[in-house]
């Protein structure tokens, strides 16, 4: 074969592998736009969990492999790996309920797997909201002293990611710290929300300032009620149908061991469901915020009943004082 024909072929070869490669990192950048126009979007609309965790956990994988042909996606990826931890917490929350109800019944080995399983869930949940904060990190920077440049468009990312790594740190801390997630990134994600309209996002940076407080006492200006202020940022949430605040105020009401308290958060949480729908552009943002609330309560039914809370009775409890019904006596109709 002649140098000329031998060098047509390689040409020829090179030429089909440049187009296989540009039309992949086209369908790649197509991908890109389409999760964060589209998908993103669609599923913050959304109104079944379920749905959105096997989207997200679905299209991640796919969508984050064109990287090897374009750049990384750093504000889809923070969403949807956000969206995976909030996922695998919910396997969490399930095993904790099937410790409890082995202890109960006196089922050692059980109780035992079960706590294994729940720590095992945490850390899945830990790695992949430890993976959101690191790509918002990457898209805008560290959380610290000074504040990115945020278009109004880009804010989400911002908060979500910075919400994650607070989940990230607690989510670690219950799987044993097996992920290792720097514990100084809760400080830095109070920080970093207080970049961002307290007002235009449900009243999270507030409710996270204010727990940091409860946790931190020292840490809170002189005569500032941390409790006020996150009740203040609970009302925000229920006005905006987005109640991310009403979920950190539960948590921190368990974290400090008062059941009164506790259960009052819950109490104003299902009052609250039932004064004020979901926000349509973030329904699923609200509908997780339940979730995680809902999670409290079933352990707090489970160790109160043996079983969760029941359907439709989030915000009561089983040792609540029934109110007597005033009925009428038909036979008192019937005497002379």
């Amino acid at each position: 074969m002649s140098f000329l024909a031998r060098f047509t072929l390689v040409v020829l070869a090179l030429s089909t592998v440049t187009g296989c490669s540009t039309i992949y990192r086209t369908t790649g950048w197509f991908a890109y736009d389409f999760t964060e126009d589209y998908a993103i979007p669609y599923t913050m609309k959304s109104s079944d969990p379920e749905q959105a965790c096997g989207m997200t956990s679905a299209l991640s994988p796919a969508l984050m492999s064109f990287t090897e042909l374009t750049y990384t996606p750093d504000r889809a990826a923070v969403t949807m790996n956000m969206m995976m931890g909030t996922c695998a917490e919910e396997k969490a929350h399930e095993e904790a309920l099937a410790y409890i109800r082995a202890f109960k019944a006196q089922n050692i080995h059980e109780a035992k797997d079960a706590r294994i399983r729940e720590k095992r869930a945490f850390a899945v949940a830990a790695q992949r909201q430890y993976q959101a904060y690191q790509h918002m990190v990457a898209e805008f920077g560290a959380p610290g002293e000074q504040c990115p440049k945020l278009s109004k468009s880009k804010e989400i990312y911002w908060v979500l990611g910075n919400l994650a790594g607070m989940q990230a740190v607690m989510s670690d801390l219950r799987a044993g710290s097996v992920v290792n997630v720097p514990k100084d990134i809760a400080m830095k994600t109070v920080r970093g929300l207080q970049c961002v309209d307290n007002q235009r996002w449900w009243g999270l940076p507030q409710a996270l300032q204010a727990g940091m407080w409860i946790m931190m006492p020292d840490t809170a200006p002189r005569g500032t009620d941390p409790w006020m202020e996150m009740e203040q940022a609970s009302r925000l949430a229920t006005a905006s149908g987005v109640r991310m605040a009403h979920a950190i105020e539960v948590v921190i009401a368990d974290s400090t061991g008062n059941p009164e308290r506790l259960r009052a958060a819950i109490r104003r949480h299902g009052e609250s469901l039932a004064l004020k729908g979901s926000s349509p552009d973030y329904r699923m943002m609200d509908i997780m915020a339940s979730r995680q609330i809902l999670a409290v309560s079933d352990r707090l039914w489970t160790e109160g009943t043996g079983s969760r809370t029941p359907v439709g009775a989030l915000g009561t409890f089983w040792d609540d004082v029934k109110t007597p019904v005033n009925t009428l006596n038909i036979d008192d109709l019937l005497e002379d």
